[in-house]
């Protein structure tokens, strides 16, 4: 069984945003973003990407659960998902993450200065 889907939805401000959501009960939320927002409880990035998971609450809204290791636990959930999404979105679909990647930033960036 897949353990995450997808989808993009606007935000709050009407900007349209690209969230991972875990399918099971919590049903913790992540969204996508390039680098780490400051903001979030926990950020996990994406293996060799310019690209990071910053959880974003549960499907019911911006709670977390009550119960003993809930933080250790959407860690844990947010590694799981950048691991996902690093196999399941950007190995298949490569060129549509290429600008965000670590090597590419660099040498654009080494490319500009000359």
């Amino acid at each position: 069984m897949i353990k995450f889907i997808t989808y993009r939805e606007p935000n709050e401000n009407g900007l349209l945003c690209y969230y991972i959501l875990q399918k099971a009960f919590p049903h913790y939320r992540a969204i996508l973003s390039k680098g780490k927002l400051e903001d979030a409880l926990v950020s996990m990035p994406v293996f060799g990407y310019n690209l990071h998971l910053n959880f974003n609450g549960c499907i019911r809204g911006n709670i977390l659960p009550s119960y003993q290791d809930a933080i250790k636990e959407i860690e844990f959930t947010m590694m799981e998902m950048s691991d996902w999404f690093y196999k399941n979105r950007i190995l298949t679909e490569p060129k549509k993450y290429e600008k965000f990647r670590h090597d590419y930033i660099s040498a654009k960036s080494i490319n500009s200065t000359s």
